[in-house]
C-alpha cells in the first residue's frame, strides 16, 4: 500500500495530469481510436487511475510521457482485443486531427491548416505518429522516444523523412490550385 504521503503526492500529480494533458491525451488516442472519443476517454480514464497507484518517483519527471505511452499501449490493446489492429492498417490510426487546432481567425490559414493535416494523413503511420506528437502535443524527440519505443535519432530521421514528404506533398496541392501559367 503506498504510504500516506506517497498518496498525496499521488493525487497532486493526477490533478497536475488533468490540467495539463487530459485533453491532449483524449484527442491523441481517439487518433489510434479512429476518432472514438467515448472509447478514447475511458483510456484516459484508465491512464489517470494507474497514475494514482503508480509510485510518484518512477513518473514525476516524465508524467507527460509516461501518460502518453500508457495510453498509447492501452488503445492498441483496445485495437487489438477488437481484431481491428492488423499490421499495415492505416485506418487504425487515421482520424481527421482538426478538433484539437484552434481554428485560425482568417478562413486561408484555416485551409492551409487543413492541407497541411490531409497531407499528414496520407504519411505512413509511424511518420504520422511522431509528426502528430511533435506538432499537435508539443512532445520532445525525447518524448517521442519515450512513448513509441524508437531510439531519439530514429524519432529525428522519421521527422526528417515526414517533413520532406510534406513538403512534397504540400507542394503538389497548392500547385493544383494555382492558376496554371503556360510557359
Amino acid at each position: 500500500m503506498p504510504s500516506h504521503h506517497d498518496q498525496d503526492e499521488a493525487s497532486v500529480l493526477v490533478r497536475r495530469a488533468l490540467d495539463q494533458y487530459e485533453s491532449a491525451l483524449i484527442a491523441y488516442t481517439a487518433g489510434i481510436l479512429s476518432g472514438d472519443i467515448e472509447k478514447a476517454r475511458d483510456v484516459v480514464q484508465d491512464a489517470l487511475l494507474k497514475l494514482y497507484l503508480t509510485e510518484p518517483d518512477r513518473v514525476r519527471e516524465n508524467l507527460k510521457s509516461w501518460l502518453f505511452t500508457v495510453c498509447r499501449n492501452r488503445a492498441f490493446d483496445v485495437l487489438r482485443k477488437e481484431h481491428r489492429l492488423e499490421l499495415g492498417n492505416d485506418e487504425a490510426m487515421d482520424t481527421a486531427p482538426d478538433q484539437e487546432l484552434d481554428p485560425s481567425d482568417s478562413a486561408d490559414m484555416h485551409e492551409l491548416y487543413q492541407q497541411v493535416w490531409n497531407c499528414v494523413d496520407r504519411l505512413r503511420p509511424n511518420q504520422r505518429e511522431v509528426v502528430r506528437l511533435k506538432f499537435l502535443h508539443d512532445c520532445s524527440y525525447q518524448e517521442i522516444a519515450g512513448i513509441t519505443g524508437l531510439s531519439v535519432g530514429n524519432v529525428g530521421f522519421i521527422m526528417h523523412h515526414a517533413i520532406k514528404k510534406l513538403r512534397e506533398h504540400l507542394g503538389r496541392e497548392l500547385a493544383d490550385q494555382l492558376p496554371h501559367h503556360h510557359s
